[in-house]
């Protein structure tokens, strides 16, 4: 019989939105894998360490996080994909700006613990 995996996935999400929220780059160092490829909405890519390294110099400031549609796709016991809308409000940079994405978040749990390898956005454009 097998484990249903969407309530860790969802809880690591949750996580590692609230760590956001709250400039907590010692919980998104624990969160966030080291093969990290995290796709800003603007086409722009960081790893892991260029990620961190704007959110601790205060480049990339959350303000608010809303995800609606999630669906968690189980890729075997190790691996899952996350996807949904999200809509962010955050400061880049020192301008605000209201993001509104698509997601697709790629988790592994190969050290054991659930952590977060690939983030897409996309935006949505309104017709």
């Amino acid at each position: 019989m097998s484990v249903d995996i969407r309530p860790a996935i969802l809880e690591m999400e949750q996580r590692r939105c609230a760590a956001m929220l709250s400039n907590d780059t010692r919980m998104l160092e624990q969160l966030l894998d080291t093969r990290l490829r995290f796709h800003h909405a603007t086409g722009a890519v960081d790893d892991k360490p260029a990620y961190l390294t704007k959110m601790a110099a205060g480049r990339i400031a959350y303000v608010s996080i809303s995800w609606t549609e999630e669906v968690v796709t189980e890729l075997g016991k190790d691996a899952a994909v996350l996807t949904g809308r999200m809509a962010t409000n955050v400061r880049v940079d020192g301008t605000e700006k209201h993001l509104d994405n698509r997601v697709c978040e790629v988790w592994s749990a190969q050290s054991g613990t659930w952590q977060l390898v690939v983030f897409q956005s996309t935006p949505v454009i309104q017709a």
